[in-house]
């Protein structure tokens, strides 16, 4: 182990100067770094432990590690996990008697190497060890002492009881799946997933259920936290089929009584998630095509709801984006053309059933990770990536409604105003334009922000001068900032917040009008208003994390080796959110940097750095000390905006008015001051006060039916049959019983009204603007009216007598008529044009000018601001594309950790790699960890998401 003091020599901080970070030594900062090296790289680093003090760490060689002061000594404790049988297992456990012939990890003499850490929610002390070879261990003493559980089979998921402290589900394959070949496998075993649960912390199991797709615990926040559910095949006879996709023959069930009584919850549902109360299921439509349909239930499986959409498309995949604010966000995967790669986010009503259009064409990976995070530290704020063709320079909608620049929202704005003021909406989208134009369009990735739940989207403001002081030129309209998501966390890190670093975001990314890719083009910014506003932090992509309730920051490049030769390839911190940076030295060697991570409540002044070397197979690892600054407490803290105080007080907003008010209310914050270098401490609690403001539009979503381009706050139809649907139902907020008569009793020639916004769950504003009713065509599918019939009837009786009429004159009667009658008497005589010349009423200069003012009066009614209106129908277009693999995923984060890791608490489980979780989704640094693992996990950044798993019924 190797300790260094930060101090660089006064000519090498003139060198870095240039690159506006100031070195340790000039300043008189010290840092104390303490570097340790490991048998192989990095994988896996976990806190336990009570007081967060306790940290465990995994090789990729599973050799296991423990620190007992946060991380800056370290010692092995893989001899800890004998592999020597302690006695045979219980009754009922799995993997009594011998393992056949083949099977991996026959128990035997030795040291168990480790496959994966958990910790217990329930109990920090609790460490399960799930080790290879058969062996598993389990500890009750934050990693002192292990003791073997009697469970000799492989474990393939390992569950903790959401509030038993003692109890957890586990499940396995049988032997027959790792034979060799079906010769070699016992004759009376089939291979099936196997479910068990152990009320004792692995001392004795007992069967749940076999042929087991996927499992969970219930969810504690409806009180049903001891029902065991469950995905089983329906047929539990021969091998269990092995492969991915929507299935017919899987259904959801459940257990109150751990087992001893099964039920069946939904015929054909396939995967499931718990989170925050509402319990969503995945049931097959069409096996063929792979298409589902999402219920909801909010009881916890008494009575399920289908999902309403406010557009008819093919659903392939879901992304449960975040259940934490009275409603969902909820990413739909349509399959079309945007395949894989894009999808729909969705808003949904408080009881989590009817969902408007958010965001369109958001970004997602093929395992179900989007581009959509929730700054956690503030509430009802989102930042989200979409794809958007190269020429546009606004956001559209899922049909094509153009956004426009943000630049001309004033002027769409005052527009909407004079068209809302009579009720009408002239400005209707035009069916299929979004396919209007010929051929593939270019698509780039552009960054969104909502400060209202999804309400209203609008680009990044762009920071005005670099972080050199250099003005930054672009045109105003496309001139933005773009930061990198998660699906790109091994290029670059993804825009990261932690929950009690109040306002503070940090990303990476460019300005200019989409993301670009070059390694050149890319640098880290940040804002400390909850993404309202940005600067430019540094020069190129670094990698970073917050301590000390966002007091100090500490970032390392991520794209260049570390080195103490200039700022530009070094560690930096800050103490003052990014208005000046300090760099110090990692040793003489240059590193690789993978992550910088922080115990779960990132309010400490440890942080844990580590990475590889060039030729280098061992792991690094440096503990950086901050405390060894000797800076002083922070003081005044009931006394902020005080000039002796070093608090200040703040109020979050969304730049669109004065009242600084976010969903309903306007919340005081009181967070230190960006000029005062001093420390917050572990055990600083932070004042907040509310007060309800009056309503406002943003106020508003868009209603079922209804939805606005980004940098617009208008909702315009897009789907006028949902809209007439909800309303004929009694769905719409503002609209009366006689709105929902006329709609329910719409004709194809007719409007009806209703009110095109809701109030967004959880807003809690009083007062102030209300939506007023719109007129909305009634669907061209409505039967015709009384009076469209008479006009149609009237209209055939015309063309059948012009028909008759022509046909007469043709054979020659028609004439004889007219001569008959005496008008042939007429045929020579002239005529002259009636206003026309001298002779007629009026010149040519007044008949241009009448002819003029009736052009004017066609279009309007003279006098008034009255506008007919022009009115189309809009539906979505169903393109034909490759079925999509499905998913059911909760892209979730806990508040308050490092390291970003995408599971949580009630992830239900079983042949799938991929995790699911019930808390809100957060801004992530590479992989945070989220609250399933006692607010402690840590998982390495490097690792990529867990891919698809071709031996499980894993849906991405």
């Amino acid at each position: 182990m190797k300790i260094f003091s930060v101090g660089l020599a006064a000519f090498l901080a003139a060198l870095c100067a240039s690159w506006g970070v100031a070195t340790a030594a000039v300043t008189n900062k010290k840092v104390s770094v303490s570097e340790v090296s490991f048998d192989s790289h990095i994988e896996d680093i976990q806190w336990c432990g009570e007081d967060h003090r306790t940290v465990l760490l995994k090789t990729r060689n599973g050799r296991l590690y423990r620190s007992k002061d946060g991380g800056k000594t370290w010692m092995e404790i893989s001899d800890l996990l004998k592999t020597e049988e302690v006695g045979a297992p219980p009754p009922g456990a799995p993997g009594a008697g011998e393992a056949p012939e083949g099977a991996p990890g026959a128990p035997g003499a030795g040291v168990a190497l480790v496959d994966s850490i958990m910790v217990s929610p329930v109990n920090k002390n609790i460490v399960v060890i799930v080790g290879t070879k058969r062996n598993h261990f389990v500890s009750e003493d934050a990693a002192v002492s292990f003791r073997r559980i009697r469970y000799t089979s492989t474990i393939h998921n390992f569950h903790f009881h959401p509030t038993r402290a003692g109890y957890a589900l586990v499940s396995t394959w049988t032997d027959a799946c790792y034979a060799k070949s079906a010769a070699s496998a016992k004759k009376e075993e089939e291979c099936n997933h196997q479910l068990y649960y152990t009320p004792d912390l692995g001392r004795s199991f007992k069967l749940v259920s076999e042929y087991v797709v996927q499992f969970s615990w219930g969810d504690k926040h409806i009180q049903v936290q001891d029902n065991i559910y469950f995905t089983q095949h329906r047929g539990r006879s021969g091998d269990q089929p092995r492969y991915g996709g929507w299935s017919k023959n899987v259904d959801l069930m459940v257990t109150k009584d751990f087992g001893r009584t099964v039920s069946r919850l939904v015929y054909r549902g396939n995967k499931f998630l718990l989170s925050n109360g509402y319990f969503f299921v995945a049931k097959v439509k069409d096996a063929v095509k792979q298409t589902v349909t999402l219920l909801v239930s909010t009881d916890g499986g008494v009575t399920f709801s289908a999902a309403k959409l406010p557009i008819e498309i093919e659903e392939k995949s879901y992304t449960v984006l975040d259940t934490s604010e009275g409603a969902i966000m909820l990413h739909v995967n349509h399959g079309g053309e945007g395949g894989r790669d894009t999808g729909n986010v969705y808003i949904s009503d408080a009881k989590g059933v009817r969902f408007a259009l958010s965001l369109p064409n958001n970004i997602r990976a093929g395992t179900g990770e989007c581009e959509f995070d929730k700054v956690l530290s503030m509430e009802g704020v989102y930042i989200a990536n979409f794809k958007d063709s190269v020429e546009a320079s606004g956001l559209r909608g899922p049909q094509g409604a153009p956004g426009g620049p943000l630049a001309a929202a004033e002027e769409e704005r005052v527009k909407q105003e004079e068209l809302e003021a009579e009720g009408l909406q002239e400005e209707v989208e035009k069916k299929h334009q979004r396919v209007a134009s010929k051929g593939r369009r270019e698509e780039v990735t552009r960054t969104a922000i909502s400060f209202d739940k999804g309400g209203v989207w609008s680009y990044l403001k762009a920071p005005k001068v670099d972080s050199r002081g250099q003005k930054i030129t672009c045109p105003p309209e496309s001139c933005w900032l773009h930061l990198n998501g998660i699906t790109k966390f091994n290029e670059f890190a993804p825009f990261y917040s932690v929950e009690n670093a109040i306002g503070i975001v940090m990303g990476t990314g460019n300005v200019g009008s989409y993301l670009r890719n070059e390694k050149e083009e890319v640098n880290t910014y940040l804002s400390r208003d909850g993404g309202l506003t940005w600067i430019e932090a540094h020069k190129g992509a670094f990698i970073y994390e917050m301590g000390d309730h966002g007091g100090l920051l500490v970032m390392a490049d991520d794209t260049k080796k570390t080195n103490q030769a200039c700022a530009k390839s070094s560690v930096v911190f800050s103490w003052n959110e990014g208005q000046s940076w300090y760099d110090f030295e990692l040793g003489s060697a240059p590193l690789f940097v993978d992550n910088i991570v922080i115990e779960p409540n990132s309010s400490s002044v440890e942080f844990l750095l580590y990475g590889k070397r060039e030729n280098d197979n061992a792991g690094v690892l440096f503990h950086l000390d901050f405390a060894a600054l000797n800076q002083q407490r922070c003081k005044g803290i009931w006394a902020a905006d005080s000039v002796s105080s070093d608090y200040e007080t703040w109020s979050p907003s969304d730049g669109r008015s004065g009242e600084k008010c976010i969903l309903g209310k306007h919340v005081t914050y009181t967070r230190r001051k960006q000029t005062s270098e001093c420390f917050n401490g572990r055990d600083f609690e932070r004042p907040r006060s509310v007060q309800v403001c009056p309503c406002t539009i943003q106020d508003y979503e868009c209603e079922y039916g209804f939805e606005r381009a980004v940098g617009s706050v208008y909702c315009l139809p897009t789907d006028v049959a949902a809209a007439a649907a909800s309303t004929a139902a009694g769905l719409n907020q503002y609209a009366d019983e006689a709105d929902a008569a006329a709609a329910a009793a719409c004709t194809s020639s007719a409007f009806f009204y209703t009110a095109a916004y809701r109030k967004v769950p959880g807003d809690v504003c009083e007062g102030g603007w209300v939506p007023e009713k719109v007129a909305v065509p009634c669907p061209p599918h409505s039967p015709v009216s009384r009076g469209g019939k008479l006009v149609l009837l009237l209209i055939s009786l015309i063309v059948l007598l012009m028909c008759i009429l022509n046909y007469l004159a043709k054979t020659g009667r028609l004439k004889a008529f007219f001569r008959n009658t005496g008008f042939e008497t007429f045929a020579n005589v002239s005529y002259a044009i009636v206003g026309s010349g001298p002779s007629g009423w009026g010149d040519g200069d007044d008949v241009q000018k009448n002819h003029h003012n009736g052009e004017e009066m066609g279009g309007r009614v003279r006098g008034t601001s009255k506008y007919e209106p022009e009115l189309s129908f809009i539906d979505a277009e169903q393109d034909e594309t490759e079925d999509d693999a499905p998913s059911l995923v909760n892209y979730s984060q806990g508040g308050g950790h490092t390291a970003s890791r995408l599971e949580a608490s009630q992830r239900p489980s079983g042949a799938d790699d991929f995790e699911l979780g019930d808390n809100a989704s957060a801004v992530s640094n590479r992989n945070r960890p989220s609250s399933h693992q006692g607010e402690t996990s840590v998982t390495i950044p490097r690792l990529a998401p867990a891919a698809y798993n071709e031996d499980s019924m894993e849906l991405l």
